[in-house]
């Protein structure tokens, strides 16, 4: 009977690639070798210099200063990423406790190596959007997650000051709940000029020229009880002329619910149309 024909060397490297690539960690040259089929085994001594010529294989360092070379079809950057992400997907850490945990699959890299190594890739999650940062309430130290952080973990102070406020306010009629819709108010109030120039220039985009007040407001989810503040916000973009305002030649013949539809500055001014200046309007593709 005829021994089994030898495998070529380049069908031996396949097998140790595709070993490696199911592989979840680096290998030695010799681990590789105990986990190919015995038709395609080699000397490891052989398999080395074939590993470092192709480029599909990921030289890594060995675990020790006496250990041997490791090999592996994935980057450090990528198990960086990968375990940042699983350490990360329903709790915050620090940048200690990353360096720490994250670190323990980098053996081999020196301290300085893990540590830029992790800085890289928050970095570049964080640019990404990926991760977000959670700041420190008190003294506690910068964390790190892939959820954003949570209001309630920065009113502990804010809460005990509204409670001595609706305390105090009770005396004199002025509810909590008062109190909470004066502050969604100003909240709405600071918003309000960003989502107005935002929403004129979506509109722009498929219909040029400008945008009736009105349809406006109702678009942006207002109701006539934000009129109020849409119409400040409306005049505040118009004062810093980052729009043009239409007014009504004759708003002495509207009807009241007509004039609810309208900007007004309070002056008997009445405005229909909103859009934005020519200079911002050419800047939309």
């Amino acid at each position: 009977m005829n021994p089994p024909a030898e495998a070529h060397p380049s069908e031996k490297l396949a097998h140790a690639v595709e070993s490696l690539r199911r592989s979840d960690r680096p290998l030695t040259a010799r681990e590789i070798v105990k986990s190919i089929p015995p038709p395609s085994r080699m000397d490891p001594r052989a398999l080395e210099p074939l590993l470092k010529q192709d480029a599909r294989v990921i030289p890594w360092p060995p675990r020790t200063a006496s250990a041997p070379p490791r090999y592996w079809t994935r980057q450090p950057q990528e198990i960086a990423e990968s375990v940042l992400m699983e350490l990360l997907a329903d709790r915050a850490l620090t940048a200690s406790d990353l360096q720490r945990k994250v670190g323990r699959h980098l053996a081999g890299f020196s301290t300085a190596e893990k540590r830029a190594l992790v800085e890289s890739q928050v970095d570049a999650l964080l640019s990404a959007g990926r991760l977000y940062l959670h700041p420190p309430p008190g003294r506690a130290k910068l964390k790190y997650s892939a959820k954003p952080a949570e209001a309630s973990e920065y009113i502990g102070k804010l809460r005990k000051e509204l409670d001595l406020l609706a305390a105090k306010l009770a005396s004199v009629g002025i509810t909590r709940e008062q109190i909470l819709e004066a502050l969604r108010g100003e909240r709405l109030l600071a918003e309000l000029p960003q989502r107005i120039a935002g929403r004129i220039t979506e509109y722009l985009k498929s219909k040029p020229g400008g945008i009736g007040v009105g349809r406006l407001r109702e678009d942006l989810g207002l109701s006539l009880a934000d009129k109020a503040a849409f119409d400040e916000a409306v005049l505040s973009l118009y004062r810093q002329r980052r729009v043009y305002l239409d007014q009504h030649d004759w708003p002495a013949g509207l009807r009241p619910a007509d004039k609810d539809e309208l900007v007004t500055d309070g002056r008997g001014n009445y405005f229909v149309v909103i859009g934005l200046r020519d200079a911002d309007a050419e800047s939309i593709p």
